[in-house]
């Protein structure tokens, strides 16, 4: 399983070295608790996408999910502009390491019980709320990175 590590959330191309591709075990215990989180805390994601989605000058949304082609899973980030009737939709953050029909600023459909992981960065106060799995992922890139 590949999962693709937003540091910040900045949502640039994998070329910038904000993205970095971290490897995990199929259906790893951490990373599916830490979607556990994420959805448990939907409901501040909805709200907030909902009262603030139309100002893409002030706030950032993204939202991660699992994205499959011939059996190859890509856990990637989109930026997310607007939720109605449980989908969200936006625009691919990145371009994908592994799958190949799934490039840069394409448009995205996700269920909301499709995602694993949100994230909402206002840019006036420079905070970040949600972003679950970003330590877990740092962590597990720094093993990776030591072998």
């Amino acid at each position: 399983m590949s999962v693709i590590l937003l540091l910040g959330c900045k949502m640039h191309h994998k070329n910038n070295s904000e993205y970095k591709s971290v490897d995990l075990e199929k259906d790893d215990p951490s990373f599916l608790a830490l979607k556990d989180t994420a959805q448990a805390h939907m409901k501040l994601f909805v709200d907030s996408v909902n009262a603030h989605g139309h100002d893409i000058k002030q706030y950032i949304f993204a939202l991660k999910s699992d994205y499959v082609d011939k059996g190859t899973h890509e856990h990637m980030w989109s930026r997310i502009f607007s939720y109605q009737n449980g989908v969200f939709k936006g625009v691919f953050a990145d371009s994908a390491y592994r799958l190949k029909n799934i490039k840069f600023d394409d448009s995205v459909s996700v269920k909301t019980e499709d995602v694993e992981d949100w994230s909402v960065h206002n840019s006036a106060t420079h905070k970040t709320i949600g972003n679950f799995s970003e330590e877990y992922l740092k962590s597990k890139m720094k093993n990776s990175e030591k072998k």
